[in-house]
């Protein structure tokens, strides 16, 4: 399976709960923190779909999802400290696809943000509500620069703007979600 269908397989899994994608990041290079207590397997409560996330660098993870099926997809994930919030920035590794290049050069990589509750003991993320944002952006369509890809909102304004859209919605972030940690036994 290529790497765009992993990475859709995820996006449409993840948007159940809801997601805010855009073309750009939500973090600057200051802004990038480094926690290690999030390193490892971790699931779901009773689910099969594994998140495992390994030191990529001092700024960023490997994460490896897989699905109920064992289909894998591979993302370099980022920890940022906004004003005080915790924010998971998700995005494709290209390294994973071994398409020709005018194939790749047709897929559009695209940021995934969550804000992060906690992570410890357990790693809690919370989504955006992704109704809200859509009915939003159609309310309100010159607030943030975007797009509709596929029947989904996707925001393709600058970083800068970007963080101040997640900091001025906080309160959208409702749909939280709850991954154990997967001890060795477990695996």
């Amino acid at each position: 399976m290529n790497a765009k269908i992993i990475t859709w397989t995820l996006v449409g899994v993840l948007a159940v709960a809801g997601c805010s994608s855009a073309m750009n990041p939500v973090y600057l290079s200051q802004d990038l923190v480094f926690d290690t207590s999030v390193i490892g397997m971790w699931r779901q409560p009773n689910s099969k779909e594994t998140w495992e996330f390994a030191k990529r660098d001092n700024k960023s993870f490997n994460l490896v999802y897989t699905n109920e099926e064992g289909q894998q997809g591979k993302f370099i994930a980022h920890l940022a400290r906004i004003d005080g919030n915790l924010f998971l920035d998700l995005y494709p590794d290209e390294a994973q696809s071994n398409a020709v290049g005018f194939y790749k050069f047709h897929l559009v990589p695209i940021h995934t943000i969550y804000l992060v509750r906690r992570t410890s003991p357990n790693l809690e993320l919370a989504a955006v509500n992704y109704p809200w944002l859509d009915d939003y952006l159609d309310d309100h369509p010159s607030e943030i620069q975007h797009a509709t890809f596929a029947g989904r909102k996707l925001i393709t304004a600058p970083t800068e703007q970007v963080q101040a859209f997640v900091l001025s919605h906080l309160e959208a972030f409702t749909a939280p979600f709850e991954l154990e940690r997967v001890l060795q036994a477990e695996k």
